[in-house]
């Protein structure tokens, strides 16, 4: 228990700092974060890099493109599609902004073996269906997106 109190606790603290000092939530720094790293994406695309269901990316996008951060561009060959990239303002504000704190968990997850990470997830599973709020929808981590 004592681990996981840290982990939430480190999230949150750093989380919160990070929205102080450049005005972005976790979910919105993180999203211009993968766009920079990939120069454009589809919603689906960036939904999928930030393991959330592109319902919740809605949202963020919609704020990010309401400062002038992002832009939405349809895709050229395929109109139902939509292409996401970085502003000239958006990619300023990266370049003063420290890392997302989600890429601090996902990077130390990334350095665990595989089968300790899958161990993880299944004992977390278990955790979350014996308190049944399994089925519990959820949100981007201390963030009201």
């Amino acid at each position: 228990m004592q681990s996981l109190r840290r982990i939430v606790k480190a999230l949150h603290d750093y989380s919160t700092a990070v929205e102080q000092k450049i005005g972005l939530t976790g979910p919105q720094l993180w999203a211009l974060w993968e766009l920079s790293r990939a120069g454009t994406l589809s919603l689906k695309a960036l939904s999928a890099r930030m393991h959330l269901d592109p319902s919740t990316v809605t949202g963020v996008v919609d704020r990010l493109q309401k400062r002038d951060l992002l832009v939405r561009v349809p895709d050229p060959e395929d109109r139902r599609r939509v292409i996401l990239s970085l502003t000239a303002a958006g990619a300023d504000l990266l370049k003063a902004a420290p890392h997302p704190a989600q890429g601090q968990l996902l990077h130390a997850l990334h350095a665990m073996p595989l089968a300790e990470v899958e161990g993880l997830n299944r004992a977390l599973k278990q955790v979350a269906s014996l308190m049944e709020v399994d089925a519990t929808q959820v949100r981007f981590f201390f963030s009201e997106e």
